[in-house]
């Protein structure tokens, strides 16, 4: 068993785990107007009439360079992605009971989850100016090895772009590496950081982007994408290897499942009969039915069309539940963090599993149609508290922009 034992992360309207969690509990929309300081995108934005709510981090460049050792013109000129995980990878670390000088030169694996390139899409366009630490500070590649570099970590280092399903592939890829043993802690992140309206004019474009930039995930207000941005880590370890002092964990690791949806009606259309297959094949290599399963917290775009195909899916997983599989989205508080949305569930649901409460959904006062009383996965009208002595079990899904799909099964862990 893979455990999660340690976590941090910065979403919007909540730095740190017990922010992330009251947000959560109190059902609050951190929904806001972009901060003021990112004058480049909203000058965009305004030339194109496009939407600028979303989901904001305030401090994205906030970083202590000296504490790496790092020169002022290389801090100054790197991506705050960079910076973001770096500093989160930090928190993880001490969450865990680790200091750096516990894991420097160990065979630590990092896996990121990140697509968003924004900082080099604005800064690149005189190539005649670039300098090198344009080069080292930017580039998804180098999100994940500044990490690797800066902390002396000796895994396997890789960041993964697969869309919104980025952070989600990233844990599946490291869940792997610990169980064939390729590292002995392994840090999965993801993160996405909004500086141009690049996407919010393709979202727009598509006839997928919300006005009021919030995703009214599995509502009948749903009405489209809001974004979003932040970052989480989790550092998971093999069980065996936990120190005696801290056996318990956030969550286990069950099982991770990716694949494609192959050919759909249109490029970037879900595959119903993809998130069916990946669902049931996840849950058949845990050895665990649906009918184990006590929530799950869903991609959950916002889009309509979306919403329903994923509904679908689920309905047909669960077929026969009685009672039903309980079902959410973060998204609809926080909005849709991207590359960052598999990590923002799996964060969501490891502190469900460790404090045994399921919050209530947004939007469960008007479900989808689909979501009636007949419905074997249903929205959670009111907080359900879970027997902590009992073993449970929940799953989290997202599913990318080109097909991409991955889900990971959690469960409590008592070990």
């Amino acid at each position: 068993m893979i455990a999660i034992a340690g976590m941090s992360c910065h979403f919007p309207g909540a730095e740190g785990l017990d922010a992330y969690w009251r947000l959560v509990n109190a059902n609050r929309s951190a929904i806001s107007d972009p901060p003021a300081h990112r004058r480049e995108f909203i000058r965009q934005a305004a030339l194109l009439m496009l939407p600028v709510r979303g989901g904001y981090i305030e401090h994205e460049g906030r970083f202590d360079r000296r504490f790496f050792n790092m020169p002022e013109r290389e801090a100054d000129r790197m991506d705050p992605q960079q910076k973001l995980v770096l500093l989160h990878a930090c928190r993880a670390f001490e969450d865990a009971g680790l200091t750096l000088d516990d894991v420097g030169g160990s065979r630590t694996g990092v896996f990121v989850g990140a697509m968003a390139n924004d900082l080099a899409y604005l800064r690149w366009g005189d190539v005649a100016q670039t300098l090198p630490e344009d080069i080292t500070g930017n580039g998804l590649c180098l999100i994940a090895n500044r990490l690797s570099y800066e902390l002396d970590l000796r895994g396997p280092s890789m960041t993964i772009d697969s869309a919104c399903s980025s952070s989600l592939v990233a844990m599946h890829q490291a869940v792997r590496s610990l169980r064939e043993f390729e590292c002995d802690f392994a840090l999965v992140a993801g993160v996405n950081v909004i500086l141009s309206a690049l996407l919010q004019k393709f979202y727009r474009d598509a006839g997928v982007g919300a006005a009021d930039g919030g995703c009214h995930s599995y509502s009948r207000e749903a009405n489209g994408i809001g974004r979003s941005e932040g970052v989480g880590v989790l550092l998971l370890r093999r069980e065996q290897d936990l120190p005696r002092r801290r056996r318990r964990s956030y969550a286990a690791v069950n099982a991770t499942g990716v694949n494609h949806g192959g050919q759909a009606i249109r490029f970037t259309a879900p595959s119903v009969q993809a998130q069916v297959e990946l669902l049931q094949q996840t849950y058949a290599r845990a050895g665990v039915q649906p009918q184990e399963i006590a929530y799950v917290e869903g991609h959950g775009t916002g889009t309509r069309q979306g919403d329903l195909m994923e509904i679908r899916a689920l309905q047909q997983v669960f077929s026969g539940r009685d009672p039903p599989c309980w079902l959410g989205s973060v998204k609809s508080l926080i909005g849709h963090t991207e590359a960052a949305s598999g990590i923002a569930g799996l964060i969501k649901v490891a502190l469900m599993l460790h404090y045994a409460h399921i919050p209530p959904s947004a939007h469960a006062d008007s479900p989808a149609n689909l979501l009636d009383s007949s419905s074997p996965v249903r929205l959670v009208e009111a907080m359900r508290s879970l027997n902590p002595r009992r073993r449970h079990f929940m799953g989290v899904s997202a599913f990318g922009l080109g097909g991409t799909n991955a889900h990971v099964l959690l469960t409590s862990h008592h070990a």
